[in-house]
């Protein structure tokens, strides 16, 4: 029987002895995994917000569009604010469901 646990940064559930969440890419705990890659900055709507934000683009994919068209259901954004129209509001990390995204646009590698 397989064990179990619920990923904390997007609650699916998910092997135990997974060391990055299959759904949302977040690094769960210490091993031997891919750390080779780049920070992409993007900038995303949703249906009603607007997030600017760092995606982490694995090595093995060599653009942002293979992060966001890859199977996983979440996209993760690191140091991710949120545009209001006054000003910018501070989220930190921030998993977004591919399905509520309309549009991202690429703004450079960090």
């Amino acid at each position: 029987m397989e064990h179990i646990k619920q990923c904390p940064f997007c609650a699916e559930l998910i092997n135990d002895k997974a060391i990055i969440c299959r759904y949302c890419h977040s690094i769960l705990g210490s091993g031997a995994i891919e750390k080779d890659g780049e920070l992409a900055r993007v900038r995303i709507k949703t249906n009603d917000k607007i997030y600017i934000g760092d995606v982490f683009v694995p090595q093995h994919m060599e653009r942002v569009s293979d992060v966001i068209n890859d199977t996983r259901h979440f996209i993760v954004l690191i140091n991710a604010k949120e545009e209001t129209k006054t000003s910018e509001v501070n989220i930190g990390i921030l998993a977004i469901n591919k399905n509520i995204i309309e549009w991202v646009r690429f703004i450079g590698y960090k």
